[in-house]
């Protein structure tokens, strides 16, 4: 299925990790269509809870696990203004990736967040999107993935 980018991308207002998280959930459209959103929220925080999701370089990939979901959901939220995730990581996170997958299908969670370190691990590449150089190739490339939610590593 092909969704429209609002679907699948938002702006971030919240200043705090877990409320911004939330933000993307109920802003991407993406995410009204799983078996169980509010386990899915759940699921997100405990694992938060756990461990925080912040990679450095201003990148969180929150994630969590539900049942009966037949491939990972994913959407991108943009803080402008970052956020901290996580004390380890001083830079303050703009790029908030949500994906919910299945708990019986981690392969296809691997590869879908293998497929988004390819693409922000490249400095420039996040600069590009953090500054909202949305005309760029790469950027269109990288959004349109979310849109068709067909994840392929960057070359």
């Amino acid at each position: 299925m092909k969704y429209g980018l609002k679907d699948v991308f938002c702006i971030v207002g919240a200043e705090e990790k877990f409320s911004a998280i939330d933000e993307v959930i109920s802003k991407c459209a993406i995410f009204d269509s799983l078996p169980d959103k509010e386990r899915f929220i759940r699921a997100v925080h405990r694992r938060e809870e756990a461990q925080s999701t912040g990679i450095g370089h201003g990148v969180a990939i929150a994630h969590g696990k539900i049942y009966h979901l037949e491939k990972p959901c994913v959407a991108l939220g943009l803080s402008e203004r970052g956020i901290i995730f996580d004390d380890r990581y001083p830079d303050p996170v703009k790029l908030i990736f949500v994906i919910a997958s299945s708990q019986n299908r981690n392969s296809d969670y691997l590869r879908t967040v293998s497929a988004i370190l390819t693409w922000v691990h490249d400095p420039e590449f996040r600069s590009l999107l953090v500054g909202e150089k949305w005309d760029d190739e790469r950027v269109v490339s990288f959004l349109s993935m979310f849109r068709d939610q067909e994840f392929r590593a960057q070359y």
